[in-house]
């Protein structure tokens, strides 16, 4: 099992990419990480990459995962696009995940493909431009 987690400053949202076996106490320390890195630097989302994942985390564990988020004082208005492995392998599990966060009220989506997911968290990234000169007095 291996993970991290990175800030992408020209998308504006944090990637969190794993391999391998994904185990209860990733699930908590991916997420406090991840909300970490995304408050730290006012990100617009979170990709989850899985692709080369296997998820052997508990669905007692993946159902408070909304709650343990608002606890670290995850923001209600972040996206989270969640890119399934690639072998499928309890993905009921995800969308487990997915229900449970929705319910929550969290913006929580899953996608086949990488490029889906950049594309769905894309569309609702803020602009992050900075102006060449400065603000009129």
């Amino acid at each position: 099992m291996s993970w991290k987690v990175d800030y992408a400053p020209e998308r504006g949202w944090v990637v969190v990419t794993a391999s391998g076996e994904i185990h209860d106490e990733d699930a908590r320390a991916q997420a406090a990480e991840a909300l970490n890195v995304l408050k730290q630097n006012q990100a617009s989302g979170v990709l989850v990459d899985y692709s080369d994942a296997v998820s052997e985390v508990s669905l007692s564990r993946l159902y408070g995962l909304p709650d343990y988020a608002a606890e670290l004082g995850a923001p209600w208005d972040a996206r989270v696009a969640v890119v399934l492995p690639r072998i499928p392998y309890r993905l009921e599990s995800y969308q487990f995940l997915e229900l449970v966060c929705k319910n929550a009220g969290y913006h929580v989506k899953l996608f086949e493909t990488r490029e889906a997911a950049e594309n769905w968290l894309a569309e609702a990234a803020p602009v992050r431009e900075q102006a060449d000169h400065p603000a009129p007095a």
